[in-house]
């Protein structure tokens, strides 16, 4: 049987792209007996096909002696927190990977005749936008009952139906902690919290799992309205108040807070506690405490110094 001799540069290019070492990406091949000739390069045409596959390259770029300039695809950094570390190489193969499986949803949809979903982009951006009447639309499009709210036993709960109703009128939903399926490569809260991209025939929304339970459903709501208004980004939620030097992100943390912690709601709740308790309120909200306190100090309850 013919041997070929790839390129080493390659093969780790091509492991590099998956999100898995090269020798992870060579174990696929479920060749125990050839690994170390594998991952030397040597390879049959028929595992060097299936390792084309697995690595999701074409079969052809095997035989480069240096991986091809292909262009990065990346989305509007949206971040706010100051100094925040560069988008990496985990943070571009998770964008390349979930792009992917868009790209064969839009060609399933296309090829269906689907229409173009109306709630994406249905609030084009401007300071003139009000905030409530834009939440209480995502509600009622999501059809999220207050019964269901209450309903949820916890964060994670609130999150699965949220994420439930997201999918059902055509928002794909994913959430990870890890590069693909590598182990190795946790995702950073640091780098980012989650994005979206917002086309009309299939939004697509990412949940840095990494993050914690209750920061799963701001960022969920966040990204959501990002649909809403049209805009794709890279976004994270920052803690300390920031100069509002990206209106969008204001917005769309404001939607967010209203979705998940409407003002009437919250008011009356917040007046029937004692201290205010924050425990008891996030517990009630299914959200962080976080989230609560800043809702508290943009509604006017407490001063910048409690919060």
């Amino acid at each position: 049987m013919e041997t070929l001799q790839i390129s080493p540069r390659i093969l780790n290019w091509a492991a590099d792209k998956s999100g898995l070492s090269l020798d992870e990406l060579v174990d696929l091949l479920d060749k125990p007996q050839k690994h170390d000739d594998l991952v030397a390069g040597k390879f049959s045409i028929t595992d060097a096909e299936k390792f084309a596959k697995k690595a999701h390259i074409p079969f052809g770029y095997l035989f480069l002696e240096q991986p091809p300039d292909t262009e990065q695809r990346t989305l509007p950094d949206l971040r706010q927190v100051p100094d925040h570390v560069p988008l990496s190489s985990d943070f571009f193969a998770v964008l390349d990977d979930v792009l992917r499986k868009q790209d064969w949803y839009l060609e399933y949809l296309q090829e269906q005749g689907a229409e173009k979903l109306a709630f994406v982009g249905k609030y084009p951006f401007s300071r003139q936008l009000e905030v409530e009447a834009i939440a209480t639309n995502i509600v009622e499009t999501l059809d999220l009952t207050e019964q269901e709210r209450k309903q949820c036993k916890d964060s994670k709960d609130f999150f699965s139906l949220l994420s439930r109703k997201a999918e059902k009128i055509g928002i794909l939903v994913f959430k990870s902690s890890i590069v693909q399926s590598n182990t190795g490569r946790s995702l950073s809260v640091n780098e980012f919290r989650g994005f979206a991209i917002s086309d009309p025939l299939a939004p697509l929304i990412f949940i840095n799992g990494k993050d914690s339970e209750a920061a799963w459903i701001f960022t969920l709501a966040h990204e959501i309205a990002h649909i809403w208004l049209g805009e794709s980004g890279v976004s994270d939620i920052p803690v300390k108040k920031q100069p509002d030097n990206n209106k969008v992100e204001v917005l769309c943390n404001r939607i967010a807070a209203e979705i998940l912690t409407p003002r009437k709601q919250f008011l009356k709740s917040w007046n029937e506690t004692k201290m205010p308790d924050f425990t008891q309120l996030s517990k009630y909200f299914n959200v962080s405490q976080l989230v609560i306190a800043r809702r508290a100090f943009d509604l006017g309850k407490i001063n910048w110094q409690t919060y």
